[in-house]
């Protein structure tokens, strides 16, 4: 079959959205935790995340923005505060994490509807997840905006917390984190199978 040419012009955010996380797999979930700047906790999960260099190690992932077109909480948080934390996410999390992506309130906090434990860092304000098997503390380094709804949030990581039991000569070769495929479907890379989540209105 011939390939199908679409030019992103004649589509729909929706649309575009759609294709690219069909596409583009699978992507780790940053489980990223901040707080207000009146020091309201929040945790919201993204997959638009990767890594990006070494000296100095950095990490980038794309908050976007409500249907409304305001920013997300985490969003205007790392804006307020320069600091936010990214945990990786496992199957046995995948239940609470979800339910993180409802749209609460912006003085709710996630971390109550999800159950997960929060544990002081060390270097940023925020908490990181005792759940998570990894968990990078970052300081922000810049908010790259791509026209009217892209965004980039670049951090730099000032500490990694990982599991002792997964950690050999500062390398990591047993982290099987979940990962974000299309639609509702996520991937179980410990299983090596694939499962649906829906996500919470």
């Amino acid at each position: 079959m011939s390939p199908v040419t679409l030019d992103p012009k004649n589509l729909s955010s929706g649309n575009i959205y759609d294709l690219m996380a069909s596409l583009i797999v699978p992507r780790p979930i940053a489980f990223v935790s901040t707080l207000s700047a009146s020091g309201i906790p929040n945790l919201a999960p993204f997959s638009f995340f990767s890594m990006g260099g070494v000296n100095p190690p950095s990490v980038v992932f794309s908050p976007g923005f409500r249907f409304d077109g305001t920013p997300k909480d985490s969003l205007q948080n790392i804006t307020v505060t320069g600091e936010f934390v990214i945990s990786m996410v496992t199957r046995e999390m995948a239940e609470g994490m979800n339910a993180t992506a409802a749209g609460l309130p912006s003085d709710e906090s996630e971390w109550d509807l999800a159950g997960f434990t929060p544990v002081s860092s060390e270097a940023v304000k925020p908490a990181r997840v005792l759940e998570s098997p990894a968990s990078f503390e970052c300081k922000l380094f810049e908010i790259v905006r791509h026209g009217e709804q892209s965004v980039y949030v670049i951090g730099e990581i000032v500490r990694f917390h990982v599991d002792g039991n997964l950690l050999r000569d500062n390398s990591v070769e047993s982290l099987k984190p979940i990962s974000r495929m299309g639609g509702s479907f996520y991937a179980d890379l410990d299983a090596m199978e694939l499962f649906t989540m829906e996500r919470p209105r």
